[in-house]
């Protein structure tokens, strides 16, 4: 399970990016942990979207857990 930051935006960006990439490459499942997360901006959204993209290649699976009400319809406007 990977906990993301109470924010993701372009100022954190490459850290979230870095780590779930590294997720990806060591485990089968990757669990995004959105509890304490309550912003995230179109750089995370599109880093999300990317991964998943990859992991279906990898034929892995990437999830997200403890999204907010608000959290989710964010995602769900980002296609997720």
């Amino acid at each position: 399970m990977m906990k993301v930051e109470t924010e993701v935006n372009v100022k954190n960006i490459r850290s979230f990016y870095t780590s779930l990439k590294n997720e990806l490459e060591k485990e089968s499942e990757v669990i995004l942990d959105l509890t304490d997360t309550v912003r995230i901006d179109s750089s995370a959204a599109q880093v999300i979207i990317s991964a998943m993209s990859r992991a279906a290649v990898l034929n892995k699976k990437i999830s997200i857990t403890g999204a907010s009400p608000e959290m989710k319809a964010l995602l769900s406007l980002a296609g997720l």
